[in-house]
């Protein structure tokens, strides 16, 4: 691809920054309607109109990024609102933790079957903390594990169902669970 040329870029610009209209990339592959950018060349923002990141705004800072909204507002109106009406958000630590905090933390998968799935994926455990826990399953509940599975109620545990079936090493090295008969 041919280097783009733009003969009607204009910058205004002093000791600790420049605001451009009509900025080319480095590269010369992207037009920014807007560019902002800070004394130091990774502190920017820039509204792409065309090349291979059309339609994308970069916000890019060497520190952090603090939004802080709803001062004003009253509990249970929303504060920040971020949708992407096509594509995926991630939100994405690279080495660092990610945390939601709040009163309360509803996190719902809206898709029809087969979408609709909520994941949670670790690759050394997941932990969940609460005074209470209920899993409410509209057709079923497993639980799998190929190592041990420990159920410990330390004042009592209860099993409530019409039909249970078990099965363990002293049913029979041949018996597999649902195959005690």
């Amino acid at each position: 691809m041919a280097e783009k040329k733009n003969f009607f870029t204009q910058c205004l610009s002093a000791m600790n920054g420049t605001i451009c209209f009509g900025f080319l990339s480095p590269k010369g592959d992207v037009t920014s309607s807007v560019k902002l950018q800070g004394l130091d060349g990774r502190h920017f923002m820039s509204m792409d109109e065309d090349g291979v990141r059309e339609g994308w705004t970069t916000l890019n800072s060497p520190g952090c990024v603090q939004v802080v909204a709803g001062e004003d507002l009253t509990k249970g109106q929303d504060g920040i609102f971020v949708e992407a009406e096509n594509g995926d958000i991630i939100i994405k630590a690279r080495d660092g933790k990610v945390r939601i905090e709040g009163t309360d933390v509803e996190i719902t998968a809206t898709g029809n079957s087969p979408e609709g799935v909520f994941w949670v994926r670790a690759n050394e455990s997941a932990k969940i903390d609460s005074k209470i826990i209920t899993l409410d399953a509209k057709q079923g509940l497993k639980l799998l594990t190929t190592g041990v599975l420990t159920l410990d109620g330390k004042l009592g545990m209860q099993i409530l169902s019409p039909i249970v079936n078990g099965a363990s090493c002293a049913s029979g090295a041949d018996k597999k669970p649902g195959q005690i008969k």
